[in-house]
């Protein structure tokens, strides 16, 4: 387990749970008010990560509806009373789970720490980062070396766009979360992608992208 304190935010780092999945814990270290991003497998790892920061979250800020990251949604909020977080254009949660939609340019409150929702599709139809910050949770979206898996080329390009279009807009010293593995920062991310650009590429590519090697 990690603890990441920056200024009023803190952020426990936990996993891999589920399908390799990161846990993260959010949390406002004035009130100590918190929220689980995402809500993957082996809840007890989820668990443990608000008791090891001392805090029962409040609210899930899911960043998308793949299974990986919404099997503990239901345990999630039983535990701890739970709201849920998310985007209505993601199609895999049930019926009823959503309970605040959220959407591009909205903000949700942690306590009197404020993310902000940037709509990021391609990698599922409305997958959401969340930023406060230097900081941004990015889902499936954005990895060192690559963007998330794509179904199709016309959903790389997509991908393609909302990371280019969105995410290169933040600073450059911003730390990027992904939902598994390591993290990167948007300026290391920018150099990757220059020698993506730089390159010609099959018509269909899609899939497992990587900036260097594709």
């Amino acid at each position: 387990m990690e603890w990441i304190d920056d200024g009023d935010l803190g952020i426990v780092v936990g996993g891999p749970a589920g399908f390799a999945n990161n846990i993260y814990v959010v949390i406002d270290r004035a009130t100590n008010e918190a929220a689980f991003i995402d809500a993957p497998d082996e809840v007890q790892k989820s668990v443990e990560a608000a008791e090891f920061a001392g805090v029962r979250p409040s609210k899930i800020l899911l960043t998308h509806s793949h299974g990986d990251h919404t099997a503990s949604i239901d345990a999630l909020k039983e535990r701890y009373g739970c709201q849920l977080y998310g985007d209505p254009g993601e199609p895999w949660l049930k019926d009823g789970q959503l309970d605040v939609p959220v959407t591009n340019g909205d903000t949700v409150a942690v306590g009197h720490v404020e993310f902000r929702v940037l709509t990021v599709p391609g990698h599922t139809p409305a997958s959401t980062t969340f930023v406060h910050g230097k900081h941004a949770f990015v889902g499936d979206t954005l990895f060192p070396g690559g963007p998330g898996h794509s179904r199709s080329h016309e959903l790389l390009e997509q991908e393609i766009a909302s990371i280019t279009g969105t995410l290169y807009a933040l600073p450059d010293d911003t730390r990027i979360w992904p939902g598994h593995g390591v993290g990167t920062t948007i300026g290391a991310s920018k150099e990757e992608y220059a020698v993506f650009a730089a390159k010609q590429h099959d018509p269909d590519l899609h899939g497992d992208v990587n900036w260097l090697e594709s």
